[in-house]
């Protein structure tokens, strides 16, 4: 069983429920049966949609949450009856009351007997709660009852059926007749320095986020247009030496399933084009910025929790060793760069504990 997950560790679980028959009572209180082993259960949400049925965990604890993903992927809610798929869910917090046509139960009470229960359950500022959840409702909300945009309304559909089979392959071979230059290499023959770069071949679980998260690092990042569609990204830096930077650290590199392909765009407006398309603007002073090559090891600095930080990296990328360096430091080694760069795609500036984690390569 594949172990990946695409986001950080949470203590909300996204469960995407497939092979399950139309009369199987799914309920609340059947995942709250099979989840409450793993820790105390704060709230669960289902959702019906499509080929499959999803629904949200919500844990106190990230930790418990962790420990329910590793233990439960893969498996069955019954015999032959549920086959689990479990990501971390990209929310802070879940909010019962902003869901339209669902099924949510608040286990708060149930938990009650509990005293740190009751201490987490009285964390939450509403007003913080309410921001948070507008801000990431795009991940769980109905949008047959709200007012959307149609671009956010493809938001939405795309995230609640991530994990169909029915994406579009938009790639296609052409046939070559006799030896010629190839038009991507006549491309690269012909194009000039520029402060854009266009980067092809991205796989399919990439996030705009993450694809920020790793070109920041070789220069101060002004604009990113991400066309999930077409499996493109065009990035434009504050200066073209930085596009170079990344051009020349990154082209060829293997990221996830697929190995980028970078070459230089001309300078133009980026704008999206499709519903699909996201686009970004950054503000980056114009400050000297420190550029290292990718290594297999980093340091990771601001670690409260060296043990539960470490298991997370562990789930994300193949590691092969992990020393504590100081108090709130440690030091991860990688089988190689390209799972150096999965850590820095997931964990820049993710904050545990209310603690951001600062990642730089070694």
């Amino acid at each position: 069983m594949n172990n990946f997950t695409r986001d950080p560790p949470s203590k909300i679980l996204l469960l995407v429920i497939t092979q399950l028959s139309p009369t199987f009572p799914l309920s609340n209180d059947l995942l709250f049966e099979q989840f409450t082993k793993y820790g105390d259960i704060k709230k669960i949400l289902i959702f019906e949609r499509g080929k499959a049925n999803k629904a949200f965990v919500e844990y106190y604890d990230v930790q418990h949450a962790i420990e329910a993903r590793k233990d439960k992927l893969g498996k069955y809610l019954a015999e032959g009856e549920g086959k689990l798929t479990i990501h971390f869910s990209r929310l802070k917090n879940l909010d019962l009351e902003v869901v339209d046509k669902s099924r949510g139960t608040d286990y708060t009470q149930a938990s009650s007997t509990n005293s740190d229960s009751m201490k987490h359950s009285n964390t939450d500022d509403p007003n913080i709660l309410r921001q948070q959840i507008e801000s990431f409702n795009r991940t769980f909300t109905q949008t047959s009852q709200r007012n959307l945009t149609p671009q956010r309304n493809d938001e939405i559909n795309n995230l609640l059926n991530s994990d169909s089979d029915d994406d579009i392959n938009i790639w296609k071979q052409q046939k070559q007749q006799g030896p010629q230059i190839s038009q991507d290499v006549q491309n690269m023959i012909t194009q000039k320095p520029s402060k854009i770069i266009k980067v092809t071949t991205i796989d399919e679980r990439v996030t705009a986020k993450m694809l920020y998260n790793i070109f920041n690092k070789f220069g101060n990042v002004e604009e990113l247009l991400y066309e999930k569609q077409m499996q493109r990204l065009f990035v434009r830096y504050q200066t073209q030496e930085f596009a170079q930077i990344a051009k020349e650290y990154l082209n060829n590199i293997q990221f996830f399933d697929q190995q980028w392909r970078i070459s230089y765009h001309p300078l133009q407006q980026l704008q999206p084009t499709t519903i699909s398309d996201e686009y970004m603007i950054y503000y980056n002073p114009n400050t000297p910025k420190l550029i290292v090559p990718l290594s297999k090891t980093i340091i990771i600095s601001g670690v409260t929790e060296a043990m539960e930080i470490s298991e997370m990296m562990r789930l994300v990328a193949k590691v092969t060793e992990i020393k504590i360096v100081a108090v709130d430091s440690l030091e991860i080694t990688m089988i190689n760069i390209s799972e150096t760069l999965k850590i820095i795609a997931v964990f820049s500036d993710y904050e545990y504990k209310n603690q951001k984690l600062i990642i730089s390569i070694k």
